[in-house]
């Protein structure tokens, strides 16, 4: 009976540790949902990755949008707001994009989504980099 329970402890311990790997929001915009993975948690000081799905209202995926990302830092004392941008690209699955976030700090993660035939959908959120 001990073993079974060490064994179901562990697995239950390494199934949190996998999950806590990784950042996740999930926000609706209209008729869109947006969930943005972060591949690390919390996000590190350097390159992280976004893998970023997005489905309409019926849950199927959405293919043909473009997505600009404006990540920025906002101003600190004497120091001036670091402003940056990227763009995702679908990869098949869904979009991808790399954003370099170069210090410890407060960021601030802006998407806009463009769908043909659709209005602007905007997605933003937060992150802190220890």
């Amino acid at each position: 009976m001990k073993k079974v329970l060490l064994l179901l402890f562990g697995v239950v311990f390494l199934t949190g540790t996998l999950n806590a790997s990784q950042y996740e929001i999930v926000q609706n915009a209209d008729d869109l949902k947006i969930k943005v993975v972060m591949d690390n948690n919390p996000p590190v000081t350097g390159e992280n990755s976004l893998d970023i799905q997005l489905s309409d209202a019926e849950g199927i995926p959405v293919t043909k949008a473009k997505i600009k990302i404006d990540y920025s830092m906002p101003p600190t004392g004497n120091m001036p707001p670091m402003i940056y941008k990227a763009k995702a690209k679908f990869d098949g699955e869904g979009y991808k994009a790399k954003v370099n976030l170069s210090m410890s700090g407060d960021w601030n993660i802006a998407m806009k989504i463009k769908r043909p035939g659709k209005s602007l959908a905007k997605m933003e959120f937060k992150v802190k980099v220890p």
